[in-house]
């Protein structure tokens, strides 16, 4: 086992923040009271709730909008499909998700088929991102085959209008498999130009702070996100939604307007806005610093591939990509096995998502960009984060030179 553990895996959750952490410390000791209460001490909670509420969407250019804190982005995600498909069951609903969307978006697919909602998987294009022409043709559908095909209700069904069909458009505006920037611009543009009555909800996720975003020249509807993969704690996240929308809960309760029910979790909430602030204070230096040190891990990781007679191919390399992500394949390579040796070697890697990198089935987002099978099987995401350092990307590719060495050795006997 290596000395020193070189954690590359920033894109499954992040260090937490040692300011954010002293601030959670503090708000849990000196503010530990239900922000529901009527008392002074409840009365103080509740201050940090709302001004946290306020500062988040001010730094998201959104003062006006609505923001619900929950137990992280999969909440979120959930929460923003959910209000689409029980907001007004006298309509049929339309969701449509794509394989570089986050599995809690994928899950909920599945899931809408059992109500009155109908459920597309949008297919990716060669670079990774949403197929514009398959988004536009889905817009512009009469939505009879999904009316068709929804459960039988009895209750009376409005007239077909185009205002009648609730859709939701689901986006991840950086695929966590992949890092490739979505084209949500490009996706408000084609809504506007169908004149489709369609929501657009954006999952955030590995976007904040390494990409601008500004909510009020967006276009979306709404957008998820949570705070761990930004040096802020587990357990809490943000949905935010335009200030017109209607919100069905999921969790009924009186907490957040009604909005979604439990007790606030105060200490959380204020180190989730203290991480969102310092994110964004340094959002471009900090993303300038990330991008040059990926490059110097992409370039000198090939340079070791060409030097053993390996091959190597960055998935997405022609395609805008986040500053702190890059899937890498090497072709020949069982990219489980090689994860797994980068462990005893002292590298965190991962082969995709966390929340599926244990199994053994090949990413979507990958599959669905249609590359070839031993590129999709020797696929390795390394990402970086604010405490990578320049040594160290040096001493990780030094380790991941050796690795890469004893791999084609094993190649050449077999």
């Amino acid at each position: 086992m290596a000395s020193r553990e070189i954690y590359l895996d920033h894109a499954a959750t992040t260090p937490l923040d040692p300011e954010v952490a002293d601030l959670v410390a503090q708000v849990q000791a000196d503010c530990f009271a239900n922000p529901s209460s009527p008392h002074a001490a409840g009365r103080r909670a509740r201050r940090i709730v709302d001004d946290t509420r306020e500062q988040i969407l001010a730094d998201l250019g959104a003062p006006h909008a609505q923001l619900v804190f929950t137990s992280g982005a999969t909440e979120a995600n959930a929460l923003a499909v959910h209000s689409l498909t029980v907001s007004d069951p006298r309509f049929p609903a339309s969701l449509a998700c794509s394989p570089r969307d986050h599995e809690s978006l994928r899950g909920l697919a599945s899931v809408a088929k059992s109500t009155d909602c109908h459920s597309t998987l949008l297919p990716l294009d060669c670079t990774g991102r949403l197929s514009q022409s398959a988004v536009k043709q889905w817009l512009a559908s009469s939505l009879d085959s999904a009316v068709a095909t929804s459960p039988q209700t009895d209750k009376p069904r409005p007239e077909k209008t185009a205002g009648s069909f609730r859709r939701l458009l689901t986006a991840t505006l950086v695929c966590g498999q992949t890092g490739t920037i979505e084209d949500v611009a490009g996706l408000v543009d084609l809504i506007s130009q169908t004149q489709a009555a369609c929501r657009l909800h954006t999952d955030a996720t590995q976007a904040i702070g390494r990409l601008p975003i500004n909510l009020a020249t967006m276009g979306t509807t709404s957008l998820a996100f949570a705070a761990h993969k930004i040096g802020g704690p587990r357990g809490i996240g943000c949905l935010i939604l335009h200030p017109d929308e209607t919100l069905v809960p999921l969790l009924p309760g009186s907490q957040q307007q009604q909005r979604r029910g439990g007790t606030e979790p105060v200490a959380l909430i204020a180190g989730c806005g203290l991480a969102l602030k310092k994110a964004l204070r340094c959002q471009q230096a900090e993303s300038e610093r990330l991008l040059a040190l990926r490059k110097q891990l992409e370039t000198r990781l090939l340079e070791a591939s060409q030097t053993l007679g390996l091959t190597l191919q960055i998935i997405g390399n022609e395609t805008p990509r986040s500053p702190h992500l890059s899937t890498i394949a090497f072709p020949g390579i069982d990219r489980q096995a090689f994860v797994l040796a980068a462990d005893f070697a002292g590298l965190a890697l991962a082969t995709g998502t966390a929340c599926a990198s244990g199994s053994r089935e090949p990413s979507a987002a990958l599959v669905a960009m249609g590359l070839d099978r031993e590129l999709v099987e020797s696929a390795v995401r390394f990402s970086i984060g604010q405490t990578t350092t320049q040594a160290d990307i040096d001493e990780a590719v030094s380790r991941l030179g050796e690795l890469l060495r004893e791999f084609a050795t094993r190649t050449k006997k077999a």
